[in-house]
């Protein structure tokens, strides 16, 4: 769907053009899983599948917004209701409207909305994210001002908090609001500085669905930052993020088996993010496709957020011709693992990794590739 066919469907919802129009991407992590919640590096890039969230002035009382994928909401009053009592995935759109006018002093007018979707959901690539950075673009524009990108992001990542419910980090939002065309960005999310890293011209993403909902990702999420927590608490830090892998080797017996791994999974991954970054920079790919493997062992063994078809997935991708490393990205416990592959042979590692994800699982996977995108932008009708 590009922007005139987008437009052409809100006028046949409401009868009359959007007045914004933002354009918002999902993500993928190449490396730097579950270290955002604990202050440490991540290592994300927006991809080319997006979404449009678009918007009207109304002259009701009530906002109405409808998805393409979802149906539509009920209305809402985002000024005197709370946003939370507002079903679903509405409650973000509800949530951020109630942002903008928190962060800026504007709060947007009563509004029709229509959000088109191209960001499989389910599959760990940020879909909640993007429409929380795409409704507060267009919603701030419609209010007549503007947050800049890490206020914007910074705001949806308070919502997906108090609305979703899920304790994430500040990842997602960052990347949908600030990523450049054919990098990928390496994020201190304590310092929020940001360093970008082109993905060489020869290299495509590959993400790789499982078919696999994460069924399990939101209680197990919020468990895994708590157990964090209770770990930088054991070593006598702020979070992990001010603790080496040698610490926590050192305080095991005080950590127990559980806060072990969790531990060390966060203090290792923060490594390897690190080498993950110089690695990319003089384009040594073997050290990538190390790094991303052992990411992947780490999250699945000591951390425990993998699930057999994402290990299978995994497995299968670094078979298949071209692939220079494969690993699970996202919440875990189903969605989608990520790819570097040589682009002119992605026909091949795509039929490849299908077939033999099939084969171990019994179960169809998709595969779809892509480069680094820009961040969320925003276009007036």
């Amino acid at each position: 769907m590009n922007y005139d066919e987008a437009t052409g469907w809100f006028e046949q919802i409401y009868g009359r053009a959007p007045e914004v129009v933002a354009c918002a991407p999902g993500r993928v992590n190449l490396i730097g899983e579950h270290t955002d919640t604990s202050e440490g590096f991540v290592f994300p890039a927006a991809i080319e599948r997006r979404l449009w969230f678009m918007a009207a002035r109304s002259s009701a009382s009530t906002s109405r917004v409808v998805s393409r994928e979802l149906g539509e909401a009920e209305p809402f009053d985002f000024m005197t209701a709370d946003p939370r009592s507002v079903a679903g995935w509405a409650g973000l759109v509800a949530g951020m409207a109630r942002a903008i006018g928190i962060e800026t002093g504007y709060a947007p007018p009563a509004f029709d909305a229509a959000v088109a979707s191209f960001i499989p959901i389910g599959a760990g690539l940020a879909s909640s994210a993007a429409l929380c950075v795409g409704a507060g673009l267009a919603l701030a524009r419609l209010a007549g001002t503007e947050l800049e990108p890490m206020r914007l992001a910074l705001s949806a990542q308070r919502v997906e908090n108090e609305f979703l419910g899920v304790a994430c980090g500040v990842m997602d939002p960052i990347s949908c609001a600030l990523s450049r065309e054919g990098s990928a960005m390496f994020l201190d999310t304590r310092s929020l500085e940001i360093r970008y890293a082109a993905i060489p011209d020869s290299l495509t993403i590959a993400i790789c669905d499982t078919g696999v909902p994460r069924s399990l990702a939101k209680s197990a999420y919020n468990q895994r930052r708590a157990e964090c927590e209770r770990a930088a608490a054991v070593l006598g830090v702020p979070t992990l993020r001010d603790a080496r892998p040698e610490d926590v080797d050192r305080s095991s017996a005080r950590l127990g088996s559980v806060l072990t791994g969790r531990a060390r999974h966060v203090t290792t991954e923060n490594d390897r993010c690190r080498a993950f970054l110089n690695a990319l920079e003089h384009c040594d790919l073997g050290s990538l496709g190390a790094l991303m493997r052992a990411s992947h062992e780490s999250l699945r063994d000591a951390y425990e957020v993998s699930c057999p078809e994402l290990d299978a997935m995994a497995e299968a991708a670094r078979a298949a011709p071209g692939c220079e490393g494969a690993r699970m990205t996202g919440a875990g416990f189903g969605g989608a693992c990520v790819a570097l592959v040589d682009q002119s042979r992605f026909a091949s590692f795509e039929a490849a990794a299908l077939e033999g994800y099939s084969r171990a699982t019994g179960r169809e996977g998709t595969i779809f590739e892509s480069r680094p995108s820009d961040g969320t932008n925003l276009l007036i009708h």
